[in-house]
């Protein structure tokens, strides 16, 4: 293979696949646009063999499945799918498409799946193919290459169906195609498993408060798998006498989040004890519960709006760095916002000078998109309005909404805002967000 060859497009790919009875298959690519834009050029091309049995079967099985989902109905890619049996699939598609998507895949009514590498992990896609496009993918961070595991995934996609021998994986032409880095990482062992095990504050409390001193804590944490990877990690490199080293680096990060709780008064360092606001802290499952406690604790929520609920847990619950549109939140919620802020510079401030990695800035586009649509906005004008990916948006409010229920399981510590995060739970977990 010509590994500078230009890019064969989809509709020549998917009858090039069809002329060797290679479908239906899953067409791995690197980009969400890239997926999307790939279904509506195959669709779009009049040379497409069709059947019209399959078609009929589509059109029933969509709608059938609109009448319980009616968002699906204006999907960009409704006619596509019915018409011309190829879909894409990535986070950016709200979870009833993807579930239709899934549905008439399992049926075998799909000729291709234009797919992101994350569909290969979770998702059983029954395909005779995989088509792999690129040696690299898009991560978070920017373009890498693709890792042994992630390969053997999306591999392991291919003769699935219940009806195929063997399973077939083609390598398309293109100009980051790479076979021969693609054939190493085939023949490559698993990669290693590496450890989530992570010192937080919810995991300090709960285990403070179970154990009640902190020797039996840490204890617990030096049996973990990542105390564990890390000593076989010095053995190999043959620092036999760092043990002792290796035992408090796996503490040190639960001692300098144990300095900073007991600043804001949810243990007692001197007793070794979860104070009473610490134990409805350590019952909060959601990201970054401290900068929430200290925001119950000082009424933040208790005089909130229900939108305005929603849209303070938004700019918490998101990730700081992801953009969820261009819609600014209203002047009241932006002046809350900056009010927030001080709170979390308070606490960044005490985590900082206590070697604890200090909280994210707060995400104000995810604010608004929150506050919009809580407050009774249309699903089609809040994507219009927003241009984000329904994907994301979905996510974000699900999300949101999740982090609410937390706050409304409140009731005997804090019945006010226990109150209002119910009723704005409520108001956000609304179709297509569930």
């Amino acid at each position: 293979m010509d590994a500078n060859k230009a890019e064969i497009s989809p509709p020549k790919l998917i009858t090039a696949l069809r002329g060797f009875n290679l479908l239906p298959a899953i067409v791995f690519l690197p980009t969400r646009r890239r997926c999307d834009e790939a279904a509506s050029e195959v669709a779009a091309d009049k040379s497409q063999r069709t059947d019209a049995e399959r078609q009929s079967r589509r059109s029933e099985i969509f709608e059938e499945f609109a009448g319980e989902f009616p968002e699906v109905r204006d999907h960009k890619h409704a006619s596509v799918i019915v018409r011309s049996g190829v879909a894409a699939h990535h986070a950016g598609h709200i979870p009833s498409w993807k579930l239709l998507i899934e549905k008439m895949m399992s049926g075998g009514l799909l000729n291709a799946l234009f797919a992101t590498s994350t569909v290969a992990a979770g998702v059983d896609f029954p395909a005779r193919t995989v088509v792999i496009t690129n040696a690299d993918t898009r991560g978070n961070d920017g373009w890498r290459a693709l890792t042994a595991s992630e390969l053997q995934q999306m591999t392991g996609r291919a003769g699935r169906r219940g009806r195929d021998n063997v399973g077939f994986v083609v390598l398309a032409p293109g100009q980051f195609q790479n076979p021969k880095k693609i054939a190493e990482l085939l023949k490559a062992p698993p990669d290693p498993l590496e450890s989530r095990f992570r010192a937080t504050y919810t995991s300090l409390l709960n285990l403070l408060d179970a154990f009640g001193n902190f020797e039996q804590v840490r204890e617990i944490a030096e049996k973990s798998f990542a105390f564990r990877e890390s000593r076989r990690a010095m053995a190999d490199s043959r620092l036999t006498d760092g043990a002792e080293l290796l035992s408090d680096r796996i503490w040190e990060p639960f001692e300098r989040r144990a300095q900073v709780l007991d600043h804001f008064g949810y243990i007692n360092l001197a007793s070794e004890t979860v104070t009473t606001s610490g134990k409805w802290l350590a019952d909060l499952r959601i990201d970054r519960p401290l900068l929430v406690g200290e925001a119950l604790k000082q009424g933040v929520f208790n005089d909130l709006t229900i939108p305005h609920a929603a849209a303070l847990m938004a700019s918490v619950a998101s990730d700081a760095d992801r953009s969820y549109g261009e819609m600014r939140a209203s002047r009241t919620m932006t002046d809350i916002l900056a009010d927030f802020e001080d709170l979390v510079i308070k606490v960044s401030n005490i985590e900082s000078k206590n070697g604890v990695e200090p909280s994210e800035e707060i995400n104000y586009s995810a604010a608004a998109a929150a506050e919009r649509w809580t407050g009774g906005m249309e699903w089609g004008e809040l994507v219009d309005r927003t241009r984000a990916e329904e994907g994301d948006l979905v996510r974000l409010l699900s999300r949101t909404g999740e982090a609410l229920r937390q706050l409304a399981n409140l009731r005997e510590s804090n019945p006010a805002a226990a109150a209002i995060a119910l009723a704005a739970s409520d108001a956000i977990l609304r179709e297509p967000v569930r």
